[in-house]
């Protein structure tokens, strides 16, 4: 007598609560907003540690705490949050097929990459300032190069694609203590100022 290997409720096997990684959700914003915060923060505090061997030789303790609430609070903040919205725009923007059937992967990509990509020319002022179209076009070229490979190995590998994702498991705490120290720093502006 042949028998069935029907599951019942009392047999299944419990699944692991995991958030989608697929499509647009809660889940995958956050992991994107992330993506967006890590790098910029990261080079916030980068910068104002290459200024402060110089500060503090003509700063007190509290305007030193001031100066870093401001590039935290009012200055990476914001670019975070630029930077987060331009991606989920595009994503918006483009066919569901391209972009948000992977978002998570594709977008923490993406904010990582175009916040790399301005770090480094953030780091050379002279560029824009003297119109040096050929640095300018190779740092252009070089990013959409980038992000060409970047899109297709995350489109067509697996691995590429659980790179990202695992890094950005990593990542996510650290944006999340990034983002409680730009809530202090806030609060800390607006006592200095009101």
């Amino acid at each position: 007598m042949a028998t069935s290997n029907l599951t019942t409720d009392e047999t299944a096997v419990p699944q692991t609560a995991q958030p989608p990684k697929r499509g647009m959700n809660k889940a995958t914003l956050w992991i994107v907003f992330a993506a967006a915060v890590f790098p910029t923060h990261m080079w916030a505090l980068i910068d104002f540690l290459r200024e402060y061997p110089a500060w503090i030789k003509r700063m007190n303790t509290t305007e030193l705490l001031g100066s870093f609430s401001y590039v935290m609070g009012v200055f990476s903040l914001p670019d975070a949050i630029v930077l987060f919205l331009g991606v989920v725009l595009l994503a918006l923007i483009l066919p569901y097929r391209f972009f948000r059937e992977k978002f998570a992967a594709m977008g923490s990509a993406l904010a990582l990459i175009t916040a790399v990509w301005f770090i480094i020319f953030h780091s050379f002022p002279k560029w824009l300032e003297m119109r040096q179209m050929v640095p300018l076009g190779l740092w252009a070229v070089s990013y959409l190069l980038v992000l060409g490979v970047a899109y297709f190995q995350i489109l067509r590998n697996p691995k590429a694609e659980a790179l990202v994702d695992g890094f950005m498991q990593r990542a996510v705490p650290l944006a999340g203590l990034y983002l409680f120290i730009d809530f202090l720093s806030l609060l800390n502006v607006l006592i200095r100022n009101f």
